[in-house]
């Protein structure tokens, strides 16, 4: 793909590379407002399903706003394809320090090998110890695409 950043006085810009754009958010966003005070192995914290377009860029968001752990570890925070088996997309670890908040937050840039339908979830996991994620309508965890478009 050119990139469209030439342009000069007089040229037309054409459906082909107006199409090379980012198209924005590709579905309302999946929350939860359901606080989860039983994680330990690795479980499935959002789902998100969205049409996505081969070839296109997409970026692939998940955030959840406080965690706190009954022992010192680690949290890892998953982005998967599918489900809980499916490819890992992008693995965040934060140290959880005992009764002390934190967040999760995890993003990748993901390029679509096919058209259709795509769902993703977010995971956490914890390393020891258990794990709460507390949660309420003002604040919520988020899993989100956004269409970046077909260039870099």
């Amino acid at each position: 793909m050119t990139v469209n950043t030439l342009f000069t006085a007089g040229n037309v810009l054409t459906a082909a590379q107006q199409n090379n754009f980012g198209r924005g958010l590709m579905a309302t966003p999946a929350t939860s407002t359901t606080t989860d005070s039983t994680i330990t192995a690795e479980e499935v914290m959002l789902t998100y399903t969205f049409t996505a377009v081969n070839g296109r860029n997409y970026l692939l968001q998940y955030f959840e706003p406080v965690i706190v752990g009954t022992a010192a570890g680690t949290l890892t925070a998953r982005i998967r394809d599918t489900n809980i088996s499916g490819t890992v997309l992008q693995t965040f670890k934060s140290t959880i320090a005992i009764l002390t908040n934190t967040i999760a937050s995890c993003q990748v840039i993901y390029t679509a090998a096919a058209s259709g339908s795509l769902t993703i979830v977010a995971t956490l996991q914890a390393s020891a110890g258990t794990v709460t994620a507390t949660r309420s309508s003002t604040q919520f965890p988020q899993l989100y695409a956004i269409d970046i478009g077909t260039g870099y």
